[in-house]
This record gives structure tokens, C-alpha cells and sequence, in this order.
């Protein structure tokens, strides 16, 4: 049987940054270190939500991106 622990987490915002020579939406992304385990969905949104108020792009897609290690 494996078994795993939780290792980090951090949030990806990907924000609109104008478009392109043939009319293709660009993106930036941004990454943002030290989220908790137990965070909600709600919680890591309202956050986004409050950082891209910081800056002027608008906010396209928030992800929680998880890594574990897995042992036996």
C-alpha cells in the first residue's frame, strides 16, 4: 500500500495580457508560494482576487497547484 504526504502548494493566476499580431488573447502567469494544505476554494479565489487588485491585467484563471511525495 502507498502512502503520501503533503509536500507544498501554491496558487497560478494566469491574467489577460492584450493580444497579440493575429488577434490571439496573451497570457501571463504568476505564481504564489506557501498555501496551506486545508485551503478552501473559496479562500485561494477571494485571495487572487485581492492580489490582482495590486495590479492593472485582468484576472483569466486561478489553479492550486499541489505536489506530494508518495512512498510505500
Amino acid at each position: 500500500m502507498a502512502f503520501s504526504d503533503f509536500k507544498s502548494a501554491s496558487i497560478r493566476c494566469t491574467y489577460d495580457n492584450g493580444l497579440d499580431a493575429n488577434g490571439k488573447v496573451k497570457r501571463k502567469f504568476k505564481s504564489y508560494l506557501n498555501v496551506k494544505e486545508a485551503s478552501t476554494a473559496d479562500g485561494i479565489f477571494e485571495t487572487a482576487a485581492v492580489l490582482t487588485n495590486f495590479g492593472t491585467k485582468t484576472l483569466m484563471d486561478v489553479e492550486k497547484q499541489s505536489a506530494m511525495t508518495i512512498y510505500q
